[in-house]
């Protein structure tokens, strides 16, 4: 899946797959201008982490991450979490495919 949502009021990208709590997931913070900024990634199958996590908390606390080590001013440090509706850039499949 790669997908867009907001979080503190900042545009990110996650290209997220595998199964439910063995993803690989990769966040990209997108800059105002549209380009693609600074990132963050977890191995859920080899690094620490709940992996009964919902994908929507790690990503939450990939973004945590990202911005803390940039220190990013972010435009709205009160927002939560919301997908971008209408923009799933792929929607990957399960991993099995009928030939």
């Amino acid at each position: 899946m790669i997908k867009e949502f907001e979080y503190k009021g900042e545009v990110f990208r996650v290209n997220a797959h595998g199964i439910a709590g063995h993803e690989e997931v990769f966040i990209m913070h997108i800059e105002d201008d549209g380009s693609e900024g600074g990132e963050q990634s977890i191995d859920r199958m080899t690094e620490e982490n709940d992996t009964s996590a919902p994908l929507e908390d790690i990503i939450v606390i990939l973004c945590d991450r990202l911005i803390a080590e940039n220190d990013m001013e972010v435009a709205d440090p009160d927002a939560g979490f919301s997908w971008r509706e209408g923009k799933v850039m792929f929607a990957v499949h399960d991993g099995i495919q009928a030939h």
